[in-house]
């Protein structure tokens, strides 16, 4: 069906995104270097916190040569990321922070508890750059050689920001070369949270790296005009296509790498900033200059005494007080965190980052959630979403738009249409499916702002199914594909863009998937005969005619309820979950019928 579908004929091609601001983010890495570049290199104390947790997922943690003391709980460590050694534009290290000496009992208690133990290799300086990936290439390998076969250390992290968009094939050469010359050692990149330069080709470093590290931290600073989260999981930009988010760095990672999911790593902030302000409101203006970097043991401190705030547009914690004006404290909590955690296990990312271990000094509520998140296996929820590894996008990946508002999991695609031709955009999605020998019935989720009418084509044992959605008709709701589907071979859904007319928007997201007993298809008369009522938003009172299986699935597709409906039963739910959209579906006479539903308090 798919045979010329790489053909890149943009005649009358998709139509250009709406972009939001173009944000470019100073490194973190460095700035944290100068504030600390006076401190005492003294041997970094640590205390072993460790229980018997078992990861589920990576948890890639860097140490500082200027954190002193820090309480490190081992077992909940996959690689412990030694900060730093800088190397010159010569290729050799030109200042080492105590290293090894100064990391040797961390590192120590790291391998004690089967952790990994990687040196991280810094440079910040363009040209220096350009010289250690191409004059000073030879010198730079065997450094890195010597570093690593002198050492304890197990690999190593390379920390170069600020490349230029024509060293981007050198970069890459370079690793190669360093893989090359360590085939058994463990290989990473600290890659930007948004590559604006063109200089990572994601899909090449992801083939030689075992990780690359996104540094997803860096969405306000000291260059901030207003106050605001450094790591906001949606929101804050001036529309939902701004590069404001990690929702939309994540869908920038995924459109141009679609295989980058199992080496991504999403690094993410023990830290954040106060500044002063105009007003006690979000989104303030800031007084220039004001910026303090804090620690997660500092904001967490000061935000418990002036009282925490909850930022739904970015879902994060905040703090607000008047000390000779207007004051507010931006961070990451267990609470925020978690979210993103689990946008990351979702997603089948590698794992996560932490900048930096020892920033929450000796408070445990960070620990207990990555073990509450990553300490056991990450559930099936049922779906194939726009940002996991079961959804592939295909054609020109400029053709392909990130939207964080409105989708699941705050996320979606979209494209524009063409009238004719072969597709030249196009999505697949397949599934992790529990029961291979089983039967499914799918349903599509149409996100906001589509327009266009979409073939959804179902591959499956049977021979190929084809269901159109009019996607302005069905916006915001969960749509049936039929069903069920044999899946005793692989069970896929596609869509492309040529539906016949051009110009108009196509919006893609989920599919999910239901088990069933039945081989009927969806019947009319089941959607007919069931029926969703409200009263007030808070209590849903649900009635059946036929009767069935009564479900109640959240945002994510995940599964809060399951009961037996007998023929003309009613039922109540007390709406008893945090407010939010859910959908309230019903199985009957071998299909499925759904009503979206927002719960209020």
């Amino acid at each position: 069906m798919h045979a010329c579908l790489f053909v890149l004929s943009l005649v009358s091609g998709p139509i250009p995104g709406v972009s939001g601001e173009v944000v470019s983010f100073p490194s973190v890495h460095r700035a944290a270097m100068v504030q600390h570049e006076s401190d005492l290199r003294i041997p970094v104390s640590t205390v072993d916190q460790s229980g018997d947790a078992e990861l589920y997922g990576t948890v890639f943690g860097f140490l500082p040569y200027w954190v002193n003391q820090a309480w490190l709980q081992y077992d909940l460590i996959s690689v412990l990321a030694v900060f730093c050694v800088e190397m010159g534009a010569e290729g050799t290290i030109t200042n080492s922070h105590g290293f090894p000496a100064a990391f040797a009992a961390a590192m120590d208690q790291a391998h004690a508890h089967d952790a990994i133990v990687v040196i991280t290799v810094t440079n910040f300086s363009q040209g220096s750059i350009h010289s250690i990936l191409t004059t000073g290439r030879t010198a730079a390998i065997s450094t890195l050689t010597d570093l690593v076969n002198s050492t304890e250390v197990d690999g190593v992290c390379i920390d170069f920001e600020n490349v230029q968009a024509s060293d981007s094939d050198s970069l890459v050469t370079f690793m190669e070369d360093l893989r090359a010359a360590l085939p058994a050692a463990h290989l990473s990149i600290c890659t930007p949270v948004v590559d604006w330069a063109g200089a990572f080709n994601y899909s090449e470093l992801s083939e030689t790296c075992d990780a690359l590290m996104m540094m997803c931290y860096a969405f306000a600073g000291y260059w901030s005009t207003t106050a605001g989260p450094n790591a906001p999981l949606t929101g804050w930009g001036s529309t939902p296509e701004s590069s404001s988010n990690m929702a939309w760095a994540l869908c920038d990672y995924v459109r141009y790498a679609p295989e980058v999911h199992e080496k991504l790593v999403v690094g993410l902030p023990y830290y954040g900033h106060e500044w002063q302000t105009e007003t006690p409101y979000p989104h303030s203006a800031v007084i220039p200059g004001s910026c303090s970097t804090y620690f997660y043991t500092t904001l967490s401190d000061r935000a418990s005494a002036y009282g925490s705030l909850w930022d739904e547009e970015s879902q994060t914690p905040w703090y607000s007080y008047n000390s000779s004006g207007w004051r507010q404290g931006w961070y990451d909590s267990g609470q925020s965190l978690g979210l993103k955690y689990e946008m990351v296990t979702m997603a089948g990312m590698q794992g996560i980052g932490i900048w930096a271990l020892g920033y929450d000094g000796s408070n445990t509520e960070l620990w207990d959630q990555l073990e509450e998140s990553f300490g056991t296996p990450a559930g099936n929820d049922m779906m194939t979403d726009n940002l996991e590894n079961t959804c592939t996008l295909y054609g020109p990946s400029s053709y392909w738009h990130p939207y964080t508002e409105g989708g699941q999991y705050h996320t979606f695609f979209y494209t524009g249409s063409i009238s004719s031709g072969p597709d030249v955009n196009w999505i697949k999605w397949n599934f992790d499916i529990p029961d291979s020998s089983g039967n499914y019935f799918l349903d599509v989720y149409i996100p906001p702002t589509g327009e266009a009418d979409v073939t959804y084509h179902i591959l499956h044992s049977g021979g190929e199914d084809s269901v159109t959605v009019n996607q302005i008709s069905f916006s915001e709701q969960w749509v049936s594909l039929g069903g069920p589907y044999n899946a005793s071979t692989e069970l896929e859904v596609r869509a492309g863009d040529n539906t016949g007319a051009g110009s108009q928007r196509i919006a893609v997201d989920a599919v999910r998937f239901t088990q069933s007993t039945g081989t009927e298809s969806m019947s009319e008369q089941l959607q007919q005969s069931f029926s969703v009522s409200s009263s007030p938003s808070r209590f849903f009172t649900v009635c059946s005619a036929g009767g069935g299986q009564l479900v109640i699935l959240d945002l994510s597709g995940r599964l809060l309820l399951r009961r037996s409906m007998q023929p003309g039963d009613s039922w109540t739910w007390n709406g008893n979950a945090p407010a939010g959209v859910y959908f309230i579906g019903l199985f009957g006479n071998g299909g499925f019928s759904s009503r979206r539903v927002v719960l209020v308090r």
